[in-house]
C-alpha cells in the first residue's frame, strides 16, 4: 500500500491530528508543481452545489464562489471602507427614494453578449416580482420599489421608502445576470447549472458529484473587483474535514479553508504546508427561544437566559478554539462586528460568573438546572459542545444537534429550536450593519426574541441617512439585546487556511470563508 493511501486510511479514521508531525515526509512537491505548470488551483467545498446561483441557493459555499463569477454594481473596498464602481461608474442620490446609476459601457457577459441597463431593470424586476420565490427576498430586496431605464447605461433604483443601505444592497446582494439567457429559462434556478456571468472567472462545468470547473476571463474589464489570477480553478465536494486533510496531505488539493485550530497547529509542522490565519467578520453567537416558539418555556424567563450566559466562560472558548495569532483581541460587544457601517453599543455582555448563574436558576425555580438541546451546524459545531461541557457545571444538561445548512434552515424556520449555537457572517460581509439588524429582528421564520420593540429600531435605522442619528438607533437595539439577554456573540471566526506552500493566497478582503478565488496565485 503507497504512503498516501496509509495516510488516507488514517484520515478516514480521525487520526489526521495526530499523525500529521509523523508524516512530514508524506507530501509529494511533484502533483502540486504539475498544478503549478497548469495554472491550476483546487480547492475542497463542505457542501456540494448544484447550482451556482447566490439567489436560490445563498449557502456559504456559494458565498465564496459566486463572486468570481457575478459582479454587482458596485464594488465594496474592505481594506479602504469605501464604495467603488464595478458595472455602474458612478451614482448618486435624486432624492431620498431614488439612486441613478451610470453604467460602464464595454463590459460582456461570458458568452459574449453585451451588458447594458437591460439587464440590470431585469434583475430588479426579477427580485421584487411577487411570483418569484426564494431565501432572503423580503431582507435583501423587500425595500426595492422599482427600476427605470434611463438610456442604455443609465438606471434609477426606486425605494418604498428612504433606505440608507442602497449601496451596500448594490455591492453585495444584487448580482447581475444577462437578462437574455435568464430570462429565457422557464425554470430560473435552472440558470445556476450553467451561470453566466461577467465576473474574473467564467463557469464551464457545475456538478455537484465532481465539482465546479472555473476559467479565466481573459477580457475582463478593469473594474474594482481584481481579475483572476490563475488560469483555472477546481471546486472539488469533500464534505468531510479529515477527507480532505488526507487530500491536501498526499497533494490532491491545494488549499482548504476552515481547518480546526488543533488540526492548523499540527499541519504547520509540515514543512510542503503554509498555513494562513485570516480575519474575518464572522463570529460564532449563542441565541435563546425567548419567544417560546419551540414551547420549551424556560428561556421565555430572563433570569434563566442570564443564567445560561453567566456559565459560559468567552475567555476560555477563545483560548481553546481560537487561534493563537487572534487571542489578544478584545471581546466582541455586541452581536454586530464594529468594522460593519452602524454597529455601536454601550451596554457590556454578560461576564462569567458561575456562582451568578446558580443563584438565578435557583430563583427561577430549576436549582438542579435543566435539559435542553443546542441546535448547530458547520464550523460552530466545536463551540457548540464546548459550551456544553460549561453549562454542565451548573447542572444544565446540553444535548447538541450538529445539522447540515439545509437541515438546519428547515428546523429554525419551523419554530423547533430551543438554543442555538451559530455563527453569522452579516450576510456574506456585507458592509452595513442593516443586516445584521434585519436578519435578527424582522419578523418572520429567524427571529427567536419576539422583541417588537427591535423590530421597529430595526425600521428606523434603516430609514435614516445621517450616520450618527442611525447609530443611536442601533445602539439602542444592541443594548436591548444585552440587557434582555437574548443572545450573546462567543468567539471570532477567523479561518485557518491550509494550502501547498507554492499557492499564495492574497488579502484585501473580508471573505467569511478567508480567502477569495481572484486572489490565489501561484510564487
Amino acid at each position: 500500500m503507497s504512503k498516501y493511501r496509509t495516510f488516507a486510511k488514517l484520515a478516514a479514521k480521525g487520526l489526521v491530528a495526530s499523525a500529521v508531525v509523523g508524516a512530514i515526509g508524506i507530501l509529494s512537491s511533484g502533483d502540486a508543481l504539475a498544478q503549478k505548470s497548469e495554472n491550476t488551483v483546487r480547492f475542497g467545498l463542505y457542501q456540494p452545489i448544484k447550482i451556482l446561483d447566490r439567489l436560490y441557493n445563498p449557502h456559504p459555499e456559494t458565498n465564496l464562489t459566486a463572486p468570481a463569477v457575478f459582479d454587482n454594481l458596485l464594488f465594496y473596498d474592505a481594506g479602504e471602507r469605501k464604495y467603488k464602481p464595478q458595472l455602474a461608474v458612478s451614482w448618486k442620490r435624486l432624492d431620498k427614494l431614488t439612486m441613478e446609476f451610470k453604467l460602464r459601457k464595454g463590459v460582456k457577459f461570458h458568452d459574449g453578449s453585451a451588458f447594458d441597463a437591460d439587464d440590470v431593470v431585469y434583475m430588479v424586476k426579477f427580485v421584487t416580482n411577487p411570483k418569484t420565490k426564494f431565501r432572503f427576498k423580503g431582507s435583501r430586496f423587500g425595500w426595492i420599489a422599482r427600476a427605470e431605464k434611463i438610456d442604455s447605461h443609465t438606471v434609477k433604483i426606486i425605494s418604498k421608502k428612504p433606505y440608507a443601505a442602497t449601496l451596500s444592497r448594490m455591492a453585495t446582494a444584487l448580482p447581475i445576470y444577462p437578462s437574455s439567457v435568464h430570462g429565457a429559462l422557464k425554470t430560473k434556478s435552472d440558470f445556476g447549472r450553467n451561470p453566466v456571468g461577467t465576473g474574473p472567472y467564467k463557469v464551464t462545468k457545475v456538478d455537484s458529484n465532481k465539482g465546479i470547473f472555473f476559467e479565466k476571463n481573459e477580457n475582463y474589464y478593469a473594474g474594482s473587483k481584481p481579475a483572476g489570477k490563475v488560469a483555472k480553478l477546481i471546486a472539488v465536494p469533500i464534505p468531510d474535514k479529515q477527507t480532505q486533510i488526507a487530500q491536501l496531505m498526499s497533494g490532491g488539493l491545494d488549499i482548504m479553508y476552515n481547518v480546526p485550530k488543533d488540526q492548523g497547529d499540527n499541519l504547520a509542522a509540515n514543512p510542503n504546508l503554509g498555513i494562513s490565519v485570516t480575519p474575518t467578520v464572522s463570529f460564532v453567537y449563542v441565541l435563546f427561544d425567548s419567544a417560546d416558539r419551540s414551547g420549551f418555556g424556560h428561556f421565555k424567563n430572563k433570569k434563566v437566559r442570564q443564567a445560561v450566559l453567566h456559565a459560559i466562560n468567552r475567555p476560555a472558548l477563545v483560548k481553546a478554539l481560537v487561534p493563537s495569532q487572534l487571542q489578544g483581541a478584545p471581546l466582541q460587544r455586541a452581536i454586530c462586528h464594529d468594522w460593519h457601517v452602524g454597529c455601536v453599543s454601550s451596554v457590556p455582555t454578560t461576564k462569567h460568573d458561575l456562582a451568578k448563574a446558580k443563584k438565578l436558576l435557583a430563583e427561577a425555580g430549576l436549582a438542579k438546572g435543566f435539559n435542553v438541546e443546542i441546535t448547530t451546524w458547520g464550523p460552530s459545531r466545536q463551540i457548540a459542545e464546548a459550551v456544553s461541557g460549561q453549562l454542565r457545571k451548573v447542572g444544565i444538561k446540553a444535548k447538541v444537534d450538529a445539522l447540515k445548512i439545509g437541515g438546519f434552515v428547515k428546523k429554525r424556520a419551523k419554530g423547533k429550536v430551543q438554543m442555538f449555537v451559530s455563527l453569522w457572517d452579516n450576510g456574506g460581509a456585507a458592509p452595513d450593519v442593516d443586516t445584521t439588524a434585519g436578519f435578527f429582528f424582522r419578523k418572520g421564520s429567524r427571529n427567536y426574541m419576539g422583541d417588537d420593540q427591535l423590530t421597529q429600531l430595526y425600521g428606523a435605522g434603516g430609514s435614516i441617512f445621517d450616520l450618527a442619528k442611525r447609530q443611536a438607533i442601533y445602539q439602542t437595539a444592541f443594548d436591548r439585546v444585552n440587557s434582555q439577554a437574548y443572545m450573546m456573540p462567543l468567539v471570532p471566526l477567523p479561518v485557518v487556511l491550509a494550502h501547498t506552500k507554492e499557492v499564495v493566497v492574497h488579502g484585501g478582503h473580508k471573505n467569511p470563508e478567508g480567502f477569495e478565488l481572484n486572489r490565489l496565485s501561484w510564487k
